[in-house]
């Protein structure tokens, strides 16, 4: 992120105010660079204007569905056709309605959606059955499916971490017993 050139936007129009609660969604600290046109909003950002209006133009050329559908609440099913990459399937709207805005983006990795099935002593699961030895918590248990509540990762870092070291002592402890 610290590299000259990696910048990178999200380009939205003004009918983002419209969506209920949209601040959940962004969750950002950073006010987004605004402006009435897309050249000033080229300008803003340090980027050329050409380039910005050829993207936005075959981004809104690649809207398929009408606009009157769209629901920020469920899979609306408004895509941005085939010819974009990559596609995108839902809530996809032409940016038209100034002012338009652009969120700076910073890559990272805040959860996974999935990861290692685990049981309630942290142990790895195949098929449903513990793997002998192989315990997991945190991140890569994943274990958000339809929602993403602040800070619960944490917290289940925490208890699981603790839950796995007991559970590998105790596994370690009985096999130098066996042995």
């Amino acid at each position: 992120m610290r590299s000259k050139g990696r910048e990178v936007y999200a380009i939205l129009d003004s009918r983002l105010f419209a969506i209920a609660d949209w601040q959940r969604a962004t969750r950002s600290e950073v006010a987004p660079f605004q402006s009435d046109s897309l050249a000033g909003l080229a300008k803003l950002i340090g980027v050329d204007a050409r380039n910005l209006a050829a993207t936005v133009a075959a981004y809104n050329a690649a809207c398929t569905g009408d606009p009157a559908c769209f629901d920020a609440t469920r899979c609306d099913g408004l895509a941005a056709g085939s010819n974009l990459e990559p596609p995108r399937s839902n809530w996809a709207r032409a940016i038209s309605a100034p002012p338009f805005l652009a969120w700076p983006l910073v890559g990272a990795v805040a959860y996974t959606f999935g990861g290692l099935a685990t049981d309630n002593r942290a142990r790895v699961l195949r098929g449903g059955a513990p793997i002998p030895g192989l315990y997991a918590a945190g991140e890569i248990t994943g274990h958000f499916y339809a929602t993403a509540p602040n800070a619960v990762s944490v917290l289940r870092a925490f208890v699981l971490g603790r839950i796995a070291g007991r559970e590998a002592v105790v596994a370690a402890l009985s096999e130098t017993t066996l042995t």
